[in-house]
């Protein structure tokens, strides 16, 4: 894998933990339900390809 490559995905790691963090701030934050759940599926999603990526990293 080359140098960029690799600087590529550490960054795409990091944008999706501060995405999780920042969805998951907002749902502590709201007092809608539907909001919440929204903001809910969202934060999982980020989570989920954080976590792909991560594993990815580890294997390579």
């Amino acid at each position: 894998m080359t140098t960029k490559s690799l600087t590529e995905l550490s960054e795409l790691c990091r944008s999706e933990k501060l995405a999780y963090k920042k969805c998951c701030n907002y749902v502590s934050e709201t007092n809608s339900d539907d909001l919440r759940c929204a903001l809910g599926n969202l934060a999982n999603g980020h989570k989920q390809r954080y976590e792909a990526l991560l594993g990815y990293l580890d294997r390579n």
